[in-house]
């Protein structure tokens, strides 16, 4: 095999090729990730949805390594051409929070209720950046402004539950934010906000990316809020790839049965008030007892048994760009 010398710049930041996660629990083997593939350049910003349990979350965790012990990892997770399930965790540690950051779900019990807001952000300071107790609160306070904390000084100063949940979350940005990362994961990061402080954290992501340049990853369930940030989408169901493309294309002409499900059963503010919620019939699989072939086969209006129980689809190429794990592509086309 001849090995291609080939620079950083020509090469994806982060590459995750046939990426599996399994548990092994008392009721059996549960399969969190399978067989996903990605790529994701320097600057740009990808979504990710999907129901709960559908391996959002864990794909998130197992780039940083975090996964719990009774998890099995396999395939290849590369960022900045380092293969990340091979490095020692003492090399892995560093690049957590300095090079990949994460902005996590729920900020009140991320941030450690016994520490001043000051403490948390310079932990972070002191431990990657080798800046004295005095320059990592200058380098706070720099934080808290940028990510738009009024009164930072004072909010240095506070305790997680003296504050908001929107300044929490902006904590929490801040945190991630501190090394300038090449890589930002956020996982559900305005989840439990209202709509205002919502959207003042989408334009702040969005600003970030214009001003820092970060990569960022942003996982959630809603489409609407991924619409706000990312570029690309990649839909997931039971751990599997569903579709993957430009994000506009996506939510106007959604090509897999369950991406167009997902688009469907988004709320229409201008729909009269007592018309009924689109819902998705029936359950997401069991991931430890996946159906044979298609998984979304069960709950798909236009599964053929044949066809799509026989196998498991593998994304294909349906246009410049985009791509779908689905037989059955052409009649949701028609349809």
């Amino acid at each position: 095999m001849i090995a291609f010398d080939r620079s950083l710049k020509d090469m994806p930041l982060l590459e995750i090729d046939n990426l599996s996660v399994r548990f092994n629990t008392p009721d059996g083997v549960v399969q969190a990730v399978d067989g996903l593939s990605f790529a994701l350049d320097a600057g740009q910003t990808l979504g990710i949805v999907g129901e709960s349990g559908s391996g959002k979350s864990q794909t998130a965790l197992a780039i940083l390594g975090l996964l719990a012990r009774n998890a099995k990892v396999g395939g290849s997770i590369r960022f900045e051409n380092q293969e990340l399930l091979r490095l020692p965790e003492r090399k892995l540690s560093r690049l957590r929070g300095n090079r990949i950051a994460m902005v996590f779900q729920d900020p009140m019990t991320s941030l450690n209720p016994y520490l001043r807001v000051q403490a948390q952000i310079g932990e972070v300071l002191q431990r990657h950046r080798g800046l004295s107790q005095n320059a990592a609160r200058a380098e706070s306070l720099r934080l808290l402004d940028a990510v738009q904390i009024p009164d930072a000084a004072q909010r240095l100063r506070s305790y997680p539950h003296e504050l908001s949940g929107g300044q929490r979350q902006r904590v929490m940005i801040a945190i991630a934010l501190a090394c300038q990362p090449a890589l930002l994961l956020a996982d559900e990061p305005t989840t439990a906000l209202d709509v205002t402080v919502q959207a003042q954290i989408l334009r702040l992501f969005k600003q970030l990316r214009q001003d820092l340049g970060v990569a960022i990853v942003l996982i959630s369930h809603d489409f609407g809020v991924v619409a706000e940030v990312c570029e690309r989408t990649l839909v997931m169901y039971a751990g599997r790839a569903a579709e993957l493309g430009p994000t506009q294309t996506l939510l106007e002409q959604p090509a897999h049965p369950y991406s167009r499900a997902l688009v469907g059963a988004r709320p229409d503010l201008s729909a009269p008030v007592d018309r009924p919620l689109v819902t998705l019939p029936g359950q997401p699989p069991d991931l430890s007892a996946l159906p044979p072939g298609c998984a979304f086969a069960p709950r798909c209006q236009w599964a053929e048994a044949d066809t799509c129980t026989s196998a498991v689809p593998a994304l294909r190429m349906l246009g410049t760009g985009r791509s779908a794990a689905c037989a059955r592509v052409e009649a949701v086309a028609r349809a």
